[in-house]
């Protein structure tokens, strides 16, 4: 072998081991752990929260600088706007630590695919952030609310998403893949959980705000926004956002309110529910039918008249509870046929099971959708009353 060839060989061989060249060192970056979109006529105004790491991870009292900064930046693009923050902050933003994505509502109603084309695509995003809406607010207000027990907001808004969806429910904790997953699919639209900003907004931006027992002002999961089409329709409520959370998500741990046998009130703690969803065509008319299986506990009691030692007691509350469960259902159903919006996958339900019909009918489905029969069967079995039998009301009645 020649000399000429062994260096072209060696140099071949060298080219893989070019190493990281692209690196960037961790005291270059800013972690962006919020962000937020608002919008100005034609151009995106994005605020991004990046975590100040000194200061959030000192032992001591630190060097009493904030533990976050927002940098605002405005552009046609989002991208733009992000690598724009190097202008104003001397460290490069860098997303894969995001926590959440808030979009202002005037945002959701221009379409979501126009703000999120840039996070799909992008390599150094993961999926694992939640997204919400912002109502009664700028999307950046929520990032600006000095929060109490959190440091940062945006860890704020994504620990009550994560809790809320474990111990409450009521809550569309919905990630980027997730949203993916609803606006590409057939048959079902998306629905994200909103948030707002509730009390002195200007004080909550503050640091007064976190040092008092009844801060200023406080970040709100609420709500839930309904898109048809990938645009902002419309919302529904707490109580209907919680029902919404029912008939689409499995619910493993919620507390509910229902009214007693003969006047009253009972708190039941549901530890496990079975959904299950049924379609089937009549006549070229779509039906659906959801069955719930609901295991709950009887939490609190507020019932002068009922007789917990009675096992017929029992059956009057799963009876009571059941019909009360269904209307609240009912009128979710019904809030959500207003909005003309198949949230539910009924239309994806029908498209997996009956393809035939779906094909044949899948450009009149928002009509279909309107005159679609749902059912709802509630079936609630009461396992256990706590450590006492009755309450303290009727054990003082009893004597």
């Amino acid at each position: 072998m020649s000399l000429k060839s062994f260096f072209i060989i060696l140099l071949v061989m060298c080219l893989p081991l070019s190493g990281c060249w692209d690196r960037w060192e961790l005291n270059e970056l800013s972690l962006i752990v919020g962000m937020a979109i608002d919008k100005d006529e034609d151009e995106y105004i994005l605020t991004m929260q990046a975590m100040n790491p000194a200061e959030i991870a000192s032992q001591e009292t630190g060097r009493g600088y904030a533990q976050a900064m927002n940098v605002q930046e405005r552009s046609k693009t989002i991208h733009e706007s992000l690598r724009k923050m190097v202008q104003k902050s001397p460290r490069r933003a860098f997303i894969s630590q995001l926590k959440v994505l808030i979009i202002s509502e005037e945002v959701a109603k221009d379409g979501l695919e126009k703000v999120l084309d840039f996070f799909y695509r992008d390599h150094e995003s993961r999926s694992d952030y939640y997204i919400v809406i912002s109502y009664d607010n700028k999307a950046s207000d929520v990032l600006d609310i000095i929060t109490p027990l959190e440091n940062l907001p945006s860890q704020n808004a994504f620990d009550s998403i994560t809790f809320s969806l474990r111990s409450y429910g009521g809550t569309k904790a919905i990630t980027i893949d997730e949203l993916y997953q609803e606006m590409m699919a057939e048959g079902i639209e998306p629905s994200i959980m909103g948030i707002t900003v509730s009390g002195d907004i200007e004080k909550g931006r503050t640091k007064a705000n976190a040092e008092v027992n009844s801060p200023f002002s406080m970040l709100h999961i609420n709500k839930a926004a309904l898109f048809k089409e990938n645009q902002l329709v419309g919302w529904l409520g707490q109580k209907d956002s919680k029902g919404l959370d029912y008939l689409t998500h499995d619910i493993s741990d919620s507390v509910g309110s229902f009214t007693c046998p003969g006047g009253g009130q009972i708190a039941l703690e549901v530890k496990d529910v079975q959904r299950q969803l049924k379609t089937s065509i009549d006549n070229d008319q779509p039906k659906a039918t959801y069955k719930f299986e609901i295991e709950a506990t009887i939490s609190e009691v507020d019932c002068t008249t009922l007789n917990l030692a009675l096992p017929s007691s029992y059956k009057k509350v799963e009876q009571l509870a059941s019909d009360e469960f269904k209307l609240t259902l009912n009128s979710t159903i019904e809030k959500v046929k207003e909005l003309n919006t198949d949230v539910f996958g009924i239309g994806q339900n029908i498209y997996r099971n009956h393809p035939d019909f779906w094909e044949a009918h899948k450009e009149e489905w928002d009509e279909l959708f309107k005159e679609t029969e749902i059912d709802v069967e509630v079936n609630i079995q009461l396992t256990d009353s706590g450590s006492i039998v009755n309450s303290f009301l009727k054990v003082g009645d009893q004597k």
